[in-house]
């Protein structure tokens, strides 16, 4: 144990160096006036080197996907019945990349479901009046041969399995019934429980409060895990509170009560949500303005940096391993948006650039105004099977590497402004792209749309190519295009032809509410 505190210890001195550029001062609300500059020259120019030395591995599966589980069916489609627009929309990343995001099963339904090997349905979940959340769900093999069968090929799953029952005969019978019907090769990792930290809340109701705590919760997993493993690997911690908020709950305490020991746990995992939905009072506290405040979100998510020394010190895998814009399901014109989207990309790319290896945005059915998309159609229009703009996080990542034998990642933070985000993306040393955001909030009302003119010659000469991500404006809930291409409602593919902008005097034009990929054309 002294080894890993003192091996912690020389990674958070490293890490914490990050930390630097991640204390802004809070801005105020931003909207477009007619009074307001419509352009501004900003020039791109940094040490490339000391921008190689100090990337970070950029992670072919960095953008990837949580599912409720009680929704897994929804998504996946039953046996025999794919449902045809997810496994489009996941094939049409692997197109770009070659590599497919990983899909998690579990939240928090995860915790109250069960294995029954003789039931027919392949998932069965029990709702209360009013909620999107099951109480209850039960599955058999038939959802094993749904994860086999019906997405690409080569499709990677983390699986959850129940803690919250406190029976570990309930988790054994369905790590049981995964090695017996499902592909292991297939499985990234197993999760044993979601969010520990909050079964003692009333709505859970797993524990009780006077006795549970992270020290009980590691000494239940020190005893289950080897119980359960027969060579599995884990992903551990599924830790919902903020390592900025004072608790016992987080995984380098986690470590420090004997977790380092277990040889099944190869992944550690955060949760995190910016914003909370949850109650009136939280929803009206959750406004755009956060969430395209690029130095907002540095701020907010530099509260990780500990977290991921602590699991990199160790060698290990670290995930956010469910996240999105706002818990409780996302809210209505904010989650759903162009802003929202811009989130999803600079939220995941900066974590990039502190060492994280994949975080995975949760997913649902109905009032889950965060979810990527709708896998069946929902109880809000539009009322179809549909992709909501975050879905194009997924393309626009996967273009980022395209073309990369080994991609890597530095954040240029003495060129980040409030709305203005700058990516280094190298493949080994070599710089081979950069990633532009311009993430200023623009409603639509003003004459013209403000725009920033962003001279690049002194990194990439003055012939360059540029792939665009656009949309009408930052509230915009549709009309996204991705180099002029767009996903087509009905099959989810991509449709029209790919536009790469072709540039040469140097500088791009990056409009409100746009990100770019900039390539040299040499």
């Amino acid at each position: 144990m002294s080894r890993m505190l003192i091996t912690a210890a020389t990674a958070l001195a490293f890490w914490s160096s990050l930390a630097s550029t991640a204390v802004v001062t809070q801005l105020s609300s931003r909207v477009d006036t007619r009074g307001e500059s419509t352009s501004l020259d900003v020039s791109v120019s940094f040490d490339v080197r000391a921008g190689a030395r100090a990337s970070m591995p950029l992670h072919h599966q960095l953008i990837s996907l949580s599912i409720e589980f009680c929704y897994s069916i929804d998504f996946l489609g039953e046996p025999n019945s794919p449902n045809l627009f997810s496994r489009q929309l996941l094939q049409n990343v692997k197109d770009i990349s070659g590599a497919l995001p990983i899909l998690r099963l579990g939240g928090n339904t995860q915790d109250k479901a069960t294995f029954c090997e003789n039931c027919p349905e392949s998932l069965n979940s029990t709702y209360k009046p009013g909620s999107t959340e099951a109480i209850d769900v039960s599955f058999s093999k038939g959802l094993f041969t749904a994860m086999n069968e019906n997405m690409p090929s080569k499709q990677e799953y983390i699986f959850g399995l129940n803690l919250g029952r406190n029976d570990i005969n309930v988790a054994k019978a369905e790590l049981n019934a995964a090695s017996k019907y499902l592909d292991q090769s297939k499985v990234v990792a197993y999760e044993l429980g979601n969010e520990p930290d909050h079964f003692t809340w009333p709505s859970y109701g797993f524990r009780p409060n006077d006795t549970w705590s992270m020290a009980a919760y590691v000494q239940q997993t020190l005893e289950w895990l080897p119980q359960l493993s027969s060579g599995k690997k884990f992903q551990y911690g599924s830790i919902a509170g903020s390592p900025a908020v004072p608790s016992d709950f987080t995984l380098v305490e986690a470590l420090q009560l004997g977790v380092s020991k277990l040889k099944q746990v190869t992944i550690l995992s955060s949760h995190a949500y910016q914003g909370a939905v949850c109650t009136p009072a939280s929803a009206a506290l959750v406004h755009m303005e956060d969430y395209v405040n690029h130095l907002h979100t540095v701020r907010y998510y530099a509260a990780y940096i500990g977290e991921i020394a602590a699991a990199k010190s160790l060698g290990l895998t670290y995930h956010m391993g469910e996240t999105s814009s706002a818990a409780c399901h996302g809210k209505d014109g904010v989650s759903n948006t162009m802003g929202g989207l811009l989130w999803t990309i600079d939220y995941s790319f900066y974590m990039a650039t502190l060492g994280l290896d994949r975080i995975l945005f949760h997913n649902g059915r109905g009032d889950y105004f965060y979810s990527f998309w709708e896998p069946v159609g929902g109880v809000n229009p539009p009322t179809s099977a549909h992709i909501n703009p975050q879905y194009y996080s997924l393309l626009f990542h996967a273009s980022a590497i395209a073309g990369l034998d080994s991609p890597r990642i530095h954040r240029v933070a003495h060129l980040d402004t409030h709305d203005l985000a700058h990516y280094a993306i190298y493949s080994g040393n070599q710089l081979k792209k950069m990633v532009i955001l311009n993430t200023h909030l623009h409603n639509g009302t003003t004459e013209s749309r403000p725009v920033k003119h962003i001279d690049l010659s002194p990194i990439f000469g003055k012939t360059m190519k540029v792939k665009r991500l656009s949309a009408p404006n930052t509230i915009a809930k549709a009309g996204m295009t991705w180099g002029t291409q767009a996903i087509d409602g009905t099959t989810g593919k991509l449709v029209g032809k790919e536009a790469w902008e072709s540039i040469s005097n140097g500088v791009v034009d990056v409009f409100a509410s746009e990100a770019v990929i900039i390539e040299t054309g040499r």
